[in-house]
């Protein structure tokens, strides 16, 4: 009979909760690392942009994220989400009223282990996070 472990994923997840504290990374960092690009970074198309963000941000090791929202304004703007620039969506998510531009990357292939190959889509809309203390901490999604 085999032994039966953790599931790799869980392991992976643990991992990078590991390297995030230790690099002293808080919720509000993580989320400014991996969703504010302001302003917009310079790329050729989408699919470029995706491939050079997601590795510049630290989301291609040690395994490759399947999907990732950029959005192109300030942490100020974003951060008015948890307050007045928000409306409650349950828990701790909060609805923007404003729409912002948007890049989400999405992995190409069905293997998450690098090199990791993106392909991005642009978009204007609302979107969907979660706040503590009053910064945001995860985005959720676009609305």
């Amino acid at each position: 009979m085999a032994q039966r472990g953790p599931h790799p994923t869980l392991l992976l997840v643990l991992l990078a909760t590991c390297l995030a504290l230790a690099r002293g990374e808080t919720h509000y960092d993580k989320f400014l690392r991996q969703h504010i690009d302001y302003p917009k970074t310079a790329a050729p198309d989408a699919r470029t942009y995706c491939n050079q963000m997601m590795q510049r941000r630290g989301m291609t090791s040690p395994v490759c994220k399947f999907t990732n929202t950029f959005i192109h304004d300030s942490a100020a703007s974003i951060t008015t989400i948890c307050g007045s620039g928000g409306t409650p969506a349950g828990g701790n998510q909060r609805d923007s009223k404003a729409s912002f531009a948007l890049t989400t990357c999405r992995l190409q292939g069905g293997s998450q282990r690098p090199p990791c190959n993106y392909n991005g889509g642009t978009s204007t809309q609302r979107i969907r996070i979660a706040c503590a203390g009053g910064l945001p901490v995860h985005y959720d999604r676009a609305i």
